[in-house]
């Protein structure tokens, strides 16, 4: 493991204590979950040869299609729809030897689930991404259908490439092949969704799309806002100037034009006094303010802000996507991924 284990573990079971002090917990059971922490660690530890490679299908038949890949993930197109295939540590299963406290155990096994499950999620938020560039269809990240296999406890450890190529087949069997088709040069294949600012960011502005042409203006101008919002949460410490500050100290930061800066500033206004907060002027003429025109250009600005945002982020890298070690991974990257994954206290 990883040499700074000691310190890294008690910042981790730190962190999960301080949730347990901050909500409704048993008294009780404090003790009990920090000896449950310290096993926990040593079974991630223990488990480096254990995987799980799981797989969705997005979108039905009239979904994009396209072929792409990276380390530990794979997307091919059925008769169905997308297959997407993620190569996730196995921190998903296999927790009642070593957790036998059932209140321990319904914790940290629920820790070691939404742990994976963030990296399946980053490793879609690139798929969902291509998609829209491509053929601006808004995927839902769920997927109608799944399947999955698991590795190194029962059935034997095998390469990500291995898993990937039986999940591929298993995916053809179930919803159908279909002929070749292209792949996908998107510089979101080689992006770092892994980041929870790059992560939510996609979120907020595929979600945007979807309420957009359901005709929700004013909630789809929230979402986009919140776009630009996630972004100024990226550990922005080597840069010139504030992007934390607001809106248009993020776009100067990025290198993009002044009327970027101008129009996010404008979508920032709107939000809070017609949308977030009722205003206190010409409340009736909301529509004149959030025209198709202002939503076309808005959702634009905001996809170019994501895309440099995206493009920024090596130069403060907060979280490696493609660790060889994943329970050291877990540890360096412990406090930003407790933060995104797991409950507020209280």
């Amino acid at each position: 493991m990883n040499f700074r284990s000691p310190n890294l573990k008690a910042r981790a079971k730190s962190l999960i204590l301080k949730w347990f002090d901050g909500s409704s917990q048993p008294p009780e059971m404090r003790g009990k979950l920090a000896l449950g922490v310290d096993r926990f660690v040593d079974e991630i530890a223990k488990r480096n040869s254990w995987s799980e490679c799981m797989t969705i299908l997005l979108g039905d038949h009239s979904a994009p299609q396209f072929q792409a890949s990276g380390q530990g993930w794979r997307v091919v197109p059925c008769q169905k729809g997308l297959a997407v295939s993620t190569v996730v540590p196995g921190w998903g299963f296999g927790w009642r030897k070593a957790l036998r406290d059932e209140y321990v155990y319904d914790v940290l096994s629920w820790l070691g689930h939404y742990a994976r499950q963030y990296i399946h999620r980053s490793h879609v938020a690139k798929v969902l991404m291509i998609a829209w560039e491509r053929d601006r269809a808004v995927l839902h990240p769920f997927g109608s259908e799944a399947h999955s296999c698991r590795y190194g406890a029962v059935t034997p450890p095998v390469l990500p490439r291995m898993a990937l190529s039986t999940a591929v087949e298993d995916s053809v069997s179930r919803w159908g092949g279909v002929e070749a088709a292209p792949r996908s040069r998107s510089r979101w294949t080689r992006r770092n969704t892994f980041d929870p600012a790059v992560h939510q960011a996609v979120f907020h502005f595929l979600r945007g799309q979807s309420l957009l042409s359901a005709g929700f203006e004013l909630e789809a101008l929230v979402a986009i806002d919140c776009v630009l919002q996630s972004l100024q949460t990226i550990g922005w410490t080597s840069v010139v100037g504030d992007p934390r500050r607001s809106r248009s100290d993020l776009i100067t930061t990025l290198g993009m034009h002044q009327n970027d800066a101008q129009l996010a500033e404008h979508v920032y206004f709107l939000r809070n006094e017609f949308a977030a907060h009722a205003g206190g002027w010409r409340w009736w003429d909301t529509v004149e303010h959030v025209d198709g025109d202002l939503m076309e250009r808005a959702s634009d600005m905001a996809l170019r802000v994501l895309n440099h945002a995206a493009d920024a982020e090596p130069t403060v890298r907060r979280i490696n996507p493609e660790p060889d070690n994943w329970s050291d991974w877990l540890m360096d990257s412990f406090p930003l991924l407790f933060s995104a994954i797991w409950f507020r206290a209280g």
